[in-house]
């Protein structure tokens, strides 16, 4: 954890940001890539320029891609992302467009080469900034996401088809602006969080605060609905960093999430559960251990799933601090989880699911991450077998440089010709 007479955790170690832009070729390769992976890693997060930022999420966002085909590691490459607010936190691709993104401003495109197009606003249709969670549904193309904003109606909802055109748009009334991260999907509906983590200070690094006397809520609307459509669900007070997925029962929406009782405290893996017929509304916790950037395998997003895969955070700080990540798999069916074991020195960061070709088994796929080191040594890019989640690596691919410990990425499979 660092020491207020050093430099914040955020700018030490496997933290650090790196200094300058670089392209490097034909990558080691230790083990085997699978010949079925074919396209791009990518991953987005903070890299100030100027060396330094108040915290972790301030610094200008920066690409780190690793390109595999055939077998080899073709490239890695990391750009910052061009313009006066590049977007620091993930990225997603949808009809043929790559974007980065960040919640408080609209999308900036890039290359496959991750050079940096320019702002991307759906040829007009987005009116604002746009989440850095949007949702792509697997059985209809769909890109689905909302805005948050400082002026009523705060949150707007929006529907985009599988050729990105904006097809649906609902202004939504809520209290105030909140601090939503993060949303679900189901085959029917969107769930947003209306939770008592308002905005603060502008000025501050993390411009957020609780507010006990605003009321949790969680919003369940049709997904071609309205305000007037929305189905209000009252929780006990917390905050939501991220949501695993959340699927139908009959007439209950299950949903899975990394739930806090306050900001600043550890978050939890956490089932929510929405009776339509009743109104009712009750949750349940899945996993006590601090666990974060949640993913699931992206067929069975918005849909029933099983298996999930979180990082744990050990060591957790005041200043928002952690020392250490553990790998974890998850079992929501029987509650057990498998830990893939790096090292004690290792920093793994999120994992990706990347489905094997003509596939959509949970367990048919592999796991990509980054892998960190606290000392701030070079970074390994490295691939698992998802259905042996436990065994050594399938490959690893040994970056010729350190790459930050970051936010959020994809793989990004070669389209079909």
């Amino acid at each position: 954890m660092s020491n207020p007479d050093t430099v914040p955790f955020h700018l030490a170690g496997a933290f650090a940001p790196v200094h300058e832009e670089r392209t490097d070729v034909e990558l080691e390769v230790i083990g085997e890539i699978p010949a079925d992976l074919r396209g791009t890693y990518v991953r987005n997060g903070p890299n100030p320029r100027a060396g330094r930022s108040p915290a972790w999420f301030a610094g200008e966002g920066m690409l780190h891609g690793v390109r595999l085909e055939g077998g080899r590691a073709r490239w890695y490459r990391n750009r910052w992302i061009a313009g006066a607010y590049p977007p620091n936190t993930s990225v997603v691709r949808h009809a043929g467009r790559i974007l980065a993104l960040v919640e408080t401003r609209s999308p900036v495109e890039v290359t496959a080469e991750l050079e940096t197009v320019g702002p991307y606003d759906f040829g007009g249709a987005l009116g604002g900034a746009m989440t850095a969670h949007p949702k792509i549904c697997p059985r209809t193309g769909e890109l689905l996401f909302f805005s948050n904003g400082p002026s009523r109606p705060h949150l707007t909802y929006y529907r985009a088809d599988a050729a990105g055109r904006v097809v649906h748009r609902a202004a939504i009334e809520v209290p105030a602006m909140t601090f939503m991260h993060d949303f679900a999907i189901t085959e029917r509906y969107v769930i947003f969080y209306v939770l008592p983590v308002l905005l603060g200070d502008v000025r501050s690094p993390v411009p957020i605060r609780w507010d006990d006397d605003f009321p949790a809520r969680f919003g369940v609307l049709p997904r071609d609905g309205g305000d007037e459509d929305m189905r209000w669900f009252d929780v006990a007070p917390c905050t939501i960093s991220h949501t695993v997925n959340a699927f139908e029962e009959g007439d209950t929406i299950v949903l899975d999430a990394v739930r806090a009782p306050r900001i600043m405290m550890p978050h939890a893996l956490h089932r929510f559960t929405f009776d339509l017929s009743s109104g009712r509304a009750a949750g349940t916790a899945l996993d006590p251990r601090f666990l974060d950037f949640p993913r699931v395998h992206p067929a069975v997003v918005g849909a029933r799933h099983r298996r999930a895969y979180t990082i744990e955070l050990c060591d957790f700080g005041a200043d928002g601090s952690f020392s250490r990540t553990i790998a974890r798999q998850h079992d929501l069916e029987t509650g057990a989880a498998v830990v893939h074991d790096f090292g004690d020195d290792a920093m793994p960061g999120e994992c990706v699911v990347a489905p094997r070709p003509g596939s959509d088994a949970e367990d048919d796929a592999w796991v990509i991450l980054f892998v960190h080191r606290r000392d701030g040594s070079a970074t390994e890019l490295v691939v698992l077998d998802a259905s042996r989640f436990a065994s050594p690596p399938v490959a690893r691919v040994r970056l010729p440089c350190r790459a930050p410990l970051g936010l959020h990425g994809e793989w990004l499979p070669d389209l079909a010709a």
